[in-house]
């Protein structure tokens, strides 16, 4: 543009030069004129013309097209308003990065309450009944009214284990760390693997424990961890199926696996395991496991122990945990 000024001002200079008839000089000035109006028009319309997408695409994504970009439109990136496109652009994709992240957050909260409503109410409607019946005198003799009370404490301690789990997991979401000490991992497990053999002594099972092997952690917590694991296998593996716990040091970093020989989990249900109250059984049949807390304990115990976790099961050929610790000296107390 400073070009053409300069051209234009060349041109009425020279027409001053060659001629002194006045009509020439403003017809020289007017053309010269006319053209740095002409190439300024249309420069800044092609300048400002992502400007207008930019107010194209606002419009649209308030309409709902939250997919829109502004750099669907021809932008030089070099120029100012170019960079101003490509910034918004960045700014939408975080945008909407953050309303899906909080879409997904209110669905798993929706099924949240869902699954732990229906937990809940099962228990509820078994009080209920039984509290009903003993009202209206339909337990005939003191044998009915001992099995009605022994099957509604059986579901109170139900609904109380429920709640003590939902607890739990509260607290793992409340607080970002463990209180972290040094812990006797190889007596712990050792304890545990004991516990699971007094449950069922029948069942068979190796145990492989490397003994000194000390991890920074919360022992209570590490406890309720292997007391999930091993509950898992006495729930959905038949008694017959047995089952082996390993501790060693490899890399110097410390390694739990836990692994059985039962049915294993079906390969769509891999992804959700460690989803509350998640179940491969859709039909959430109590005769055919717990609450569905159980792996979500485990791995939320897992990631205040910033261990990593990872699972692998194939059907008909059992299931195998791996946690792997950090090493002590990783771990800040």
């Amino acid at each position: 543009m400073t070009v053409l000024c300069a051209l234009a001002m060349a041109a009425t200079a020279a027409a001053w030069t060659l001629t002194e008839d006045p009509a020439a000089i403003v017809t020289t000035e007017l053309a010269g004129l006319l053209v740095i109006a002409t190439v300024t028009t249309v420069a800044v319309r092609r300048e400002l013309g992502p400007l207008e997408d930019a107010a194209d695409v606002a419009d649209a994504i308030t309409a709902g097209e939250l997919s829109r970009r502004v750099s669907a439109a021809p932008t030089a990136p070099a120029t100012e308003v170019g960079r101003l496109a490509h910034a918004l652009d960045r700014m939408l994709d975080e945008i909407q990065e953050a309303l899906n992240a909080r879409k997904a957050s209110e669905e798993r909260m929706r099924q949240f309450v869902a699954d732990a409503s229906h937990e809940l109410r099962t228990p509820l409607q078994s009080l209920r009944g039984y509290a009903e019946l003993y009202q209206h005198g339909a337990l005939p003799d003191k044998a009915a009214v001992d099995e009605a009370i022994q099957r509604m404490l059986s579901e109170v301690h139900r609904m109380s284990g429920l709640v003590e789990s939902l607890l739990m997991l509260a607290r793992f979401d409340e607080y970002a760390h463990a209180e972290l000490e040094s812990v006797d991992l190889s007596r712990v497990v050792a304890d545990s693997c004991r516990d699971a053999e007094a449950v069922e002594p029948h069942r068979p099972h190796t145990v492989d424990i490397q003994s000194g092997v000390t991890v920074l952690g919360d022992e209570a917590q590490l406890r309720g961890m292997l007391a999930n694991l091993l509950g898992n296998i006495r729930m959905h593996c038949p008694p017959e199926a047995p089952y082996a716990v390993q501790l060693s040091i490899a890399d110097s970093h410390p390694v739990l696996v836990v692994q059985d020989d039962g049915p294993g989990i079906p390969s769509r249900s891999l992804p959700h395991v460690f989803d509350r109250f998640y179940r491969a059984d859709k039909g959430r049949s109590r005769a055919h496991g717990g609450s569905g807390l159980g792996l979500s304990i485990v791995a939320a115990i897992t990631e205040l122990h910033l261990a990593q976790i990872d699972l692998d099961s194939t059907p008909g050929q059992g299931t195998r945990v791996e946690i792997v610790f950090p090493r002590i000296d990783a771990v800040s107390l």
